[in-house]
């Protein structure tokens, strides 16, 4: 097979694998009544992932550690905390942030 006829079948796979590692939680854990702690590490492991994911993406960049004052992905980070302790908003902490990094991106390529 070509390159070309492998990425219908690897778009199905990745669907059904994502699809699987969602569903199978939902289906595994329904109805039952789970120990304390293990609902609460439940409860926080998102946001978890999320900030690790976040951290990662802002500080890493081609496996080097980037935390210069000429970083706008530091910026916007920043931002995006002020904003989310100000607001309490995500759309603005979301908007917020992006918003500055591309501001600051167009006005650096400028």
């Amino acid at each position: 097979m070509t390159n070309g006829e492998m990425v219908l079948p690897m778009i199905v796979g990745t669907a059904l694998l994502t699809f699987g590692i969602r569903y199978l939680p939902i289906v595994l854990l329904s109805g039952r009544r789970l120990r304390p702690l293990l609902k609460r590490f439940l409860q926080y492991l998102p946001i978890g992932i999320l900030s690790a994911l976040v951290a990662q993406s802002t500080f890493l960049r081609g496996g080097v550690l980037n935390t210069g004052i000429s970083d706008y992905y530091l910026h916007g980070i920043i931002v995006a905390l002020l904003l989310a302790v100000w607001t309490r908003s995500l759309a603005a902490v979301v908007f917020g942030g992006v918003a500055l990094v591309g501001l600051l991106t167009f006005l650096g390529n400028w």
